[in-house]
């Protein structure tokens, strides 16, 4: 419970900006080392553990992350996957891997302290016509319930 709180003081108080740009794709983003940097002053005498552990699901390689908030014997977790890209050109097996790690790490690390990713770049590729194709799909969903 006490847990809970100081997570919940956490999540209010973060500000993680997007400092970095993707010249390429045009879109700021922020990075795992960007949300430690902001987490550390917040934790107190919380404890924020990291772990990857390397998964296989029908031949496909992939890395899990898992962040856990502790505080005693009380502990919060999230995770999060990413699949390790065996056909991107120009990158070592250990590039590829640490890509997938700090992917999937910053996602975690979103997930657990409630950081808006609303202009990810994903979510810049959608159009009207898109916004109103999946909101005709939730209705037929909900409909159906």
């Amino acid at each position: 419970m006490e847990l809970q709180k100081k997570l919940s003081a956490i999540q209010q108080s973060i500000k993680v900006p997007k400092s970095h740009t993707n010249t390429f794709a045009k879109y700021k983003y922020r990075n795992a080392e960007d949300i430690l940097s902001a987490v550390k002053p917040l934790l107190g005498d919380c404890c924020l553990v990291i772990s990857d552990e390397l998964k296989e699901l029908n031949g496909v390689a992939y890395i899990e992350a898992t962040v856990s908030l502790q505080l005693g014997e009380e502990v919060i977790q999230t995770k999060a996957q990413a699949i390790i890209d065996d056909t991107k050109r120009g990158m070592s097996a250990e590039q590829k891997t640490g890509s997938a790690s700090s992917y999937c790490r910053k996602y975690a690390l979103n997930g657990l302290l409630l950081l808006d990713d609303n202009q990810d770049p994903d979510s810049l590729k959608a159009t009207p016509a898109a916004a109103k194709e999946v909101a005709a799909h939730v209705k037929d969903i909900l409909e159906d319930l």
